[in-house]
């Protein structure tokens, strides 16, 4: 029994999983922020492994998060491990690069960043080597590694490609780090740092006068109805007050509490402030009694 089956789990249902099988998991990348990934990326993952023998504890193949997304990858070494188990694999062609497409070279000296990378790989009963290009447009990921090693980066992108034409079956559905980190959300070539746009702080109004003074000074409805003319004249009806309510709202509240004129309030306290009217002492009638002429 190898090392890989000793070592990691056969079997996607992680409450079957041992201490050391939950751990090596989480070695290889299927737990990120302490959540273990669904259980499909789990069974294809482990699948994948048991697939093409690689190792996940020495990094040959292993699990990522992207953008919520997860993707199972393999190192080149992994990759070419695999080429090299199928028995079929019979070497490759140096990786060259070009900066025009039509004059490649093997070594990269230029500081410019090359335009594409090229590798052949030969696979037994074929004549011609497979040859797969990568571009620098197609690949750049933009981060600090590609600034710094940009030719050996491409290169890579290049074998992984050929590889995996050489031998679709084996590396069917496997990427490398390094044809996936433009697919990073981080990973876009770098650019000078913009200020984000703020959307425009809404415009506090002020209105054109103290309506309030004015309103509660009105003792009617006649004497608001010019304040609120006024105010719709002066465009101040939809100043929010204090309290949240608009200008109109209150004055139209305001109006409910009112009586219609002045008049009205004079009436209401006379009648109010009025004496109550004492009981009248009816005289008694005197009936003649007939008896008398």
């Amino acid at each position: 029994m190898s090392t890989l089956e000793l070592a990691i789990p056969t079997d996607g249902d992680s409450s079957k999983w041992t201490d050391r099988e939950k751990a090596l998991v989480e070695a290889a990348g299927l737990v990120s922020r302490g959540n273990l990934a669904p259980r499909p990326t789990v069974e294809a993952f482990l699948s994948h492994c048991h697939r093409t023998g690689l190792d996940p504890i020495a990094r040959q193949i292993y699990c990522i998060e992207r953008g919520g997304k997860w993707t199972t990858q393999i190192s080149i070494d992994g990759a070419r491990l695999v080429a090299e188990r199928s028995k079929q694999y019979q070497g490759q062609t140096p990786t060259e690069w070009t900066a025009d497409g039509i004059t490649w070279v093997q070594v990269w000296l230029s500081k410019d960043n090359p335009a594409a990378a090229r590798v052949g790989v030969y696979r037994a009963g074929f004549q011609a080597p497979l040859y797969a290009v990568a571009t620098w447009d197609a690949y750049n990921a933009g981060s600090p590694i590609w600034k710094k090693m940009p030719a050996l980066m491409l290169g890579k992108c290049a074998e992984m490609l050929a590889l995996r034409k050489a031998f679709p079956q084996d590396l069917s559905g496997l990427y490398s780090a390094e044809e996936m980190d433009q697919a990073s959300p981080s990973a876009a070539p770098i650019s000078e740092p913009q200020t984000a746009v703020q959307p425009p702080a809404p415009e506090v109004r002020q209105p054109s006068r103290d309506w309030l003074v004015d309103a509660n000074a009105a003792k009617s409805r006649d004497e608001l109805r010019p304040v609120y003319a006024a105010a719709q004249e002066a465009g101040d009806l939809d100043v929010a007050l204090a309290d949240g309510r608009s200008l109109k709202e209150f004055l139209w509240e305001l109006r409910e509490s009112l009586p219609e004129t002045t008049e009205d309030i004079v009436d209401a306290e006379v009648v109010e402030d009025a004496p109550a009217a004492e009981a009248a002492d009816w005289p008694v009638a005197e009936i003649p009694n007939g008896d008398e002429s």
